[in-house]
């Protein structure tokens, strides 16, 4: 439930923005100021600055910044909420921001919430929400609390509320109906001083009603239930029970099982109600169950540049375990969400969950209606009519990626990034895109139970530092005279994804895009490398609250050398190696398999411009060239030993101008030759032996310079294939009948001649370009066939051909007119490839056993 701040109060943000963005070409302080005063920052888990002498810059301000692009943020109050205002946005990120009518604020009447197992649902309103009268509870003693249902007045409470966040005069604001309540700290200059969602602000006493807590009958709790840590949220305190149960994470060691726990921060528990308010007056956490160990969820915490490991079909069955069929809008979502992650950086998974929680899993209206799965520009108003409207779900999915959180919340500048993080309104991306102060633990408990449904494949996956120091320097390069990049601002709980340390800095990975030579920020595109945009940050100042799992890649193992990027870490068992989206070519590969039970090693081998086939290299060699920039455009992968008793390996790529081509398996060819294009993903799966292809086995190898087809039992003529592809099919038992082959693009002169030998008839009369060789609507099988080329062609080109047939499968490769197939078995060619190579080039395989003959 989303609904971003009004002018009234967002007045003053502008000129906090350049402070609060901290976007800086020249070497600052590693902490420029002191920590940010105020009771949320000064706890048991703020970083010490020791006695260190500030740098004689002192604190960043307004005129000690510069913006890689000041008009990146500029606010535009002509800006009328519309789908054209919203397009403006899109093309110029910091553009048409209306302050009236946010810009993805979805409509305050439904609130969306998530119970205890990841199931989301519309609260269903069942009071007004204001607790007795105001003069009543004005003359009752006891602890106080606060309620954002209804004003002092006594009157309900239909729209958000704005705050002044304390200590830094931020403006913030909250809705009552996803979060009724918040502890009562006191009231300072006619201001009420509260605490909700991690955020200590001062909210005008006029808009909020004071009650005490003995005369509700709800208010927000935690409760360990054994396994995990439940987050009960109260939506209104008149009415018993909750509006939401969400599981926060697993159940820490300092908790005791069955018990409740008060908290209105997320990261410090008590058992004592009024101790906690205790603390909080105080300035301390001191009497919390965990005072130095605070809790971070971790899926709330990290940072959206961290990348889920899960591959397009396995997330397409997480999302459909919810989106249960084609009437919801996010049915077979997850291979869009999984792209989008490869070129813009965004997790996917927690994309998902965000659709997920913003849309009911594609079954709201707006999805339904206009594509719209996050409810973009769905302002408060009127969110069905003013929603805008995709082509479709993926062009969603798409902006969402690229524009609003690539481009905008998760850039260190943009006037609403307040860390890259989902959070809560503290800090993170719940501070502005959601008045629903607890969106970000909603999100993140979609992504609990997702991932638990998957065997916790992304789980604790990410080192995650937090710091509480101010205007913290994130660098270049790992020391203090390096360029800075940005920093942290006045943000507390700030979140860092951390990759690894250089001496006494963390290297960590970048919020926002990187330019290539990591000088500054790029506020021109959202396209994001995550192993090329990284920084560096002092250790001194940061706190690791989560260690990772160093996740031990088992399996078939593989790493690609990137043009621009270099290696990549490891990927494995069908995750990409390699970009998409960014016309990057891959130049090198090395593959490896790791703890797959049997002995063996796996081979491939190589097609690089310029050069062609490479020599076969094994077990973490490298294939194709570094350092040449020479692209690579096909591959061969193969296993030995007894490994290859066990499995089978398939492997696919995406190229230049073709996209994902389909799945290659045991030293096929995956790619393109003879076309000049760039291989720039690639693929691989280990299969049990002779299990199911992980998907199409048609063309993994395009050579384009021949096509054909073939004409099969009950199906007809197929469509053409390029060289290199399948023609026919293969575990249907269906025959084959006749084939057509043709030249195209052809660069010599010369023809290709074929002879088939049919069932009855044997060998038939020779064909070529494009004629019939063979029978139809006789029903007679194909069992063998001859191909030559003639002419220059035939000078410069061998014609190799392979046939698969019953009970034998794929034969090896013929060449040149010699027989593929049988004759005398009675067996039927139920497929074919075939290809060119240059003239006396090696075969594409073996050639030992081409026919059979009997």
């Amino acid at each position: 439930m989303k609904k971003k701040k009004m002018k009234a109060f967002l007045a003053g943000l502008c000129a906090f923005s350049m402070v609060l963005s901290g976007v800086s070409v020249s070497a600052a302080p590693d902490n420029t100021g002191t920590e940010t005063s105020g009771e949320s920052q000064d706890t048991g888990q703020s970083v010490t600055l020791d006695n260190e002498e500030p740098d004689a810059t002192g604190d960043v301000t307004a005129d000690d910044v510069q913006e890689e692009n000041p008009e990146e943020n500029q606010t535009d109050d002509k800006s009328d909420g519309t789908a054209e205002s919203a397009k403006e946005a899109a093309e110029d990120p910091g553009a048409g921001i209306d302050m009236d009518n946010p810009e993805n604020a979805t409509g305050v009447k439904e609130v969306m919430s998530v119970d205890e197992n990841g199931n989301v649902f519309q609260v269903e309103e069942t009071s007004d929400g204001v607790v007795d009268s105001p003069e009543m509870q004005s003359r009752a003693a006891g602890t106080q609390v606060v309620n954002f249902r209804a004003d002092a007045s006594g009157t309900t409470v239909t729209d958000v509320t704005t705050y002044e966040e304390y200590g830094t005069g931020m403006s913030g604001y909250t809705y009552g109906k996803a979060g009724a309540d918040a502890a009562y700290l006191g009231t300072e200059n006619g201001k009420v001083k509260f605490m909700q969602s991690g955020v200590i602000g001062l909210v005008d006493s006029s808009k909020v009603q004071i009650v005490t807590l003995e005369n509700v009958k709800s208010y927000s709790n935690y409760y360990a239930n054994g396994t995990s840590i439940i987050h009960r949220i109260c939506m209104d305190m008149t009415t018993e029970g909750y509006g939401g149960s969400i599981t926060v994470g697993p159940q820490q060691s300092y908790m005791t099982t069955g018990a409740t726990y008060y908290s209105y921060d997320g990261h410090y528990f008590y058992t004592d109600y009024d101790t906690m308010i205790s603390d909080y007056r105080g300035n301390t956490r001191a009497n919390s169950i965990n005072p130095n160990q605070p809790y971070y969820n971790y899926y709330q915490y990290l940072p959206l540049r961290g990348q889920s490991g899960y591959s397009a079909s396995e997330l397409n069955t997480l999302v459909n375990n919810r989106a249960k069929d084609d009437s919801y809008k996010m049915y077979n979502t997850g291979s869009n969400f999984v792209s989008n992650q490869s070129t813009y950086g965004v997790n996917a998974m927690l994309m998902a969950c965000v659709g997920g929680l913003e849309s009911a899993w594609g079954s709201s209206s707006i999805a339904k209606n206009k594509n719209n799965l996050f409810g973009l520009n769905a302002v408060d108003s009127s969110p069905g009519t003013s929603a805008d409207t995709y082509s479709s779900v993926n062009e969603c999915i798409k902006t969402f990626a690229e524009t609003y959180m690539s481009k905008r919340y998760l850039r260190s500048g943009y006037t609403y990034y307040h860390g890259g993080f989902l959070g809560n309104k503290d800090s993170g991306i719940n501070v502005s895109y959601a008045s629903d102060p607890y969106w970000g633990e909603k999100i993140a408990a979609l992504a609990w139970s997702m991932d638990s449904d998957g065997g916790k494949k992304d789980q604790n996956k990410y080192s995650i530092g937090i710091t509480n120091a101010t205007s913290l320097a994130i660098r270049k390069e790992a020391t203090t005279s390096s360029t800075q990049l940005y920093n942290n601002g006045e943000l507390s709980n700030y979140a860092f994804l951390i990759l690894g340390e250089s001496g006494d800095f963390y290297k960590i990975q970048s919020d926002p895009v990187l330019n290539s030579g990591r000088t500054q920020i790029d506020t021109s595109t959202g396209v994001y490398s995550p192993s090329a945009m990284y920084a560096y940050t002092s250790k001194k100042y940061v706190s690791k609250v989560n260690s990772g799992t160093e996740e031990k890649l088992t399996g078939i193992v593989y790493s690609a050398h990137v043009a621009d990027i270099g290696w990549q870490s490891d990927r494995a068992n069908g995750d990409t190696a390699g970009t998409t989206g960014q016309n990057k070519q891959v130049e090198a590969m090395k593959i490896q398999l790791k703890d797959v039970g049997y002995s063996g090693s796996v081979e491939y081998s190589a097609h690089v411009s310029d050069i062609g086939w490479q020599d076969w290299v094994a077990d973490g060699n490298i294939a194709g060239t570094t350092g040449k920039a020479k692209q690579m455009e096909a591959i061969k992968i193969r296993l030995t030993g007894d490994v290859a008793s066990h499995y089978d390996v398939y492997y696919r790529v995406h190229v230049q101008d073709y996209g994902w081509l389909d799945w290659a398996e045991n030293g096929g060819v995956a790619g393109t030759t003879d076309a000049s294009k760039r291989m720039e993903a690639i693929e691989i799966k280990l299969v049990t032996k002779n299990g199911k292809a992980p998907g199409s086995t048609t063309q993994a190898y395009i050579q384009p310079l021949l096509q054909y087809k073939a004409h099969v039992a009950d199906i007809g003529w197929q469509s053409n294939v390029y060289g290199g592809g399948i023609a026919g099919t293969t575990g249907r038992a269906k025959q084959m009948e006749a084939i057509r082959i043709k030249l195209i693009n052809k660069m010599y002169k010369g023809s290709i001649n074929y002879q088939t030998h049919v069932q009855d008839y044997g060998w038939l009369d020779w064909a070529s370009e494009d004629k019939p060789g063979g029978t139809t609507g006789k029903g007679k099988r194909l069992e063998a066939i001859k191909i030559e080329l003639t002419g220059v062609l035939a000078q410069k080109y061998d014609v190799y051909y392979r046939t698969h047939v019953a009970d034998y499968g794929w034969l090896d490769w013929a060449k040149n007119g010699e027989m593929a197939g049988t004759s005398g078995c009675s067996k039927q060619v139920e497929a074919i490839q075939i290809i060119l190579v240059g003239k006396g080039a090696g075969a594409p395989g073996s050639t030992d056993r081409s026919s059979i003959v009997k």
